[in-house]
């Protein structure tokens, strides 16, 4: 699933998630993976998830270097973003397809 601010920018992936909330993969926006509390979520829209928040208002972000300039997707085919498929298991917990 994606993870987007409130207006919709998209932060990156999730990589983790346990009973408190969830965690956002490193990449274009973060230089370490941010963990993000189930409380933050606006909404969920199908495979996104909105949080309350916009990006320069996350407690604690550590922004990678360049994070807010624009850059060309084709640049950096070495880091090219896998979507990860999630569904709910018999508990209602958010887990990995495999």
């Amino acid at each position: 699933m994606t993870v987007r601010d409130r207006d919709g920018e998209a932060l990156g992936g999730i990589v983790a998630v346990d009973p408190r909330g969830f965690t956002i993969g490193t990449g274009r926006i973060f230089e370490r993976e941010y963990p993000v509390r189930f409380s933050d979520v606006a909404d969920l829209d199908g495979d996104d998830v909105y949080l309350r928040r916009d990006l320069a208002s996350l407690p604690g972000a550590m922004l990678a270097e360049g994070a807010l300039e624009l850059e060309d997707d084709n640049c950096h085919p070495d880091k090219a973003h896998r979507p990860v498929a999630y569904t709910h298991d018999l508990t209602g917990a958010l887990v990995p397809m495999e």
